[in-house]
């Protein structure tokens, strides 16, 4: 019961940090613009390239309007976990989290969790106003599926990607408790990475002979079946091949983080570098 309420409270302040501790109608609205101004650059570019080649194709549009909004999605609240460590170090609030007799990972898990709320809000905004904005911009007919079952569909699989995010947010957090320089920057690396090997904006066909490492990554699962359940041709058997995929990645993301995490604690404990500032 207590890492549960270590775990709620962590939500709670990691909510309030997400809106940067101000209105949260206002914080909601501006962390809307990044999602939405990217999955309309996205969609914009495929959209002059592939008329002035005549080669446009709504339903590839549809793949990369999709692909863009949870790429945003997933890259808000995976870097979490860094990111909580960083700016604690900085602020002497994670020291303080740190030094307790138990693990900072209730801490971490929670502030994630938030991260996942906010997000799934703005991206679920941000990609209906794309959806109508695009649309009316490209006179062009998105074949989405927007019902009821769609879209509890959409949220399963976004809920399932949860445990490959934690995952991949306690890995860079294990470099995290030691690292002095750069941690801030690790994530944006990765991101990249992630968006090429995630499936997000083109076919990981086209990776040569790394297909065989971005086939199998859950992140990548994630997507496939968040576009079966979205675009039109999907299969409910696709669907749940893909998430079944996806939730056994993310389990095993989710245990390598933990014990990697877990690992640099006991070990950052040993040698007391948390607030170190300095290489």
């Amino acid at each position: 019961m207590s890492i549960l309420r270590s775990v709620v409270a962590s939500i709670r302040v990691g909510w309030y940090r997400e809106f940067n501790w101000t209105n949260p109608f206002l914080g909601f609205s501006m962390r809307t613009v990044g999602p939405l101004a990217g999955v309309i650059s996205a969609s914009t570019v495929y959209f002059v390239g592939a008329s002035a080649a005549a080669r446009f194709k709504p339903d590839q549009l549809a793949f990369i309007l999709i692909g863009a909004a949870l790429y945003a999605h997933v890259a808000a609240y995976s870097w979490v976990p860094t990111l909580a460590i960083a700016e604690g170090k900085w602020t002497y609030v994670f020291p303080q989290v740190y030094i307790s007799p138990h693990s900072s990972l209730p801490y971490l898990t929670g502030r994630t969790l938030a991260s996942f709320a906010s997000s799934t809000l703005t991206v679920i905004v941000s990609l209906v106003l794309s959806f109508y904005i695009l649309s009316s911009i490209f006179h062009t007919k998105i074949p989405f599926v927007v019902t009821p079952l769609s879209i509890s569909l959409l949220f399963l699989a976004m809920l399932v990607n949860v445990l490959a995010a934690l995952g991949l947010g306690l890995l860079l957090s294990a470099y995290a408790l030691f690292a002095t320089k750069f941690e801030w920057a690790l994530p944006t690396y990765v991101a990249g990475l992630l968006m090429v090997f995630s499936e997000a904006l083109f076919s990981v066909s086209l990776l040569g002979p790394f297909f065989a490492i971005a086939n199998i990554l859950p992140f990548t699962e994630f997507m496939r079946a968040s576009r079966q359940a979205m675009i039109q041709g999907g299969t409910v058997y696709s669907y749940f091949s893909y998430l079944g995929l996806a939730a056994l990645g993310g389990i095993v993301f989710l245990a390598l983080g933990y014990l990697a995490f877990r690992y640099a604690e006991n070990r950052a404990r040993r040698l007391g570098v948390i607030d170190k500032k300095t290489a």
